[in-house]
């Protein structure tokens, strides 16, 4: 990406964070860079191409992370617990008002966006699934397809009615509590003992 239309992407990335995505303007991107608007649409179309630069863009960043874990042999449980520290990092970032309206605005986009990470997630899940079979950290008679697209579910799946508000989980506290019972529901004893050293690393 062209340095400066990364400079824009990253600004109005941080406003999005900040203020939500409908109540930023062009002006507002604009003036934050330091750059008029008509230079700004010399590298954006109008709003909507921005929105969807700043979500490839954040997708991506997000994507190298995980996959820089897959790359540190590390063993499955470890690496399902530096996904875990990832998923924290991007939390306290994280301002709900995006998604809502990314869901209510731009329906589209948020659809395409939901698929890119499903897929993401799921093959995260089956690649280190897998792996924690041949390790012996996981039984070896575990529905892996099954398991991952669960996974996809919750991790991805925006669910909201009178039972389940899908904000109640996007909370540190419930993301660790889910992602330990998902590992306690998988792991063998091995994997079971290993497990629960990394637990008090984590409460340290």
């Amino acid at each position: 990406m062209e340095e400066s239309l990364k400079t824009i992407v990253e600004t109005a990335a941080g406003l999005y964070q900040k203020f939500g995505l409908k109540s930023v303007t062009m002006d507002d991107v604009a003036h934050e860079c330091m750059i008029s608007k008509k230079t700004l649409y010399k590298f954006v179309d109008d709003k909507i191409d921005l929105l969807k630069h700043v979500l490839d863009y954040e997708y991506s960043k997000h994507g190298t992370g995980f996959l820089n874990i897959f790359d540190k042999g590390l063993n499955a449980v470890e690496e399902v617990f530096e996904i875990h520290k990832n998923l924290i990092k991007m939390l306290k970032t994280h301002n709900p008002a995006v998604e809502h309206d990314l869901l209510k605005y731009y329906p589209i986009i948020h659809r395409e966006l939901v698929e890119k990470k499903s897929e993401q997630v799921f093959k995260m899940m089956v690649q280190n699934m897998k792996k924690g079979i041949k390790e012996g950290l996981y039984y070896d008679d575990i529905d892996v397809e099954l398991i991952a697209k669960q996974r996809v579910i919750f991790q991805v799946q925006k669910i909201e009615n009178s039972v389940v508000s899908y904000k109640e989980f996007i909370k540190p506290k419930a993301v660790k509590q889910m992602f330990i019972y998902h590992l306690r529901a998988i792991c063998s004893p091995k994997g079971i003992k290993f497990l629960n050293e990394k637990i008090k690393e984590l409460d340290s």
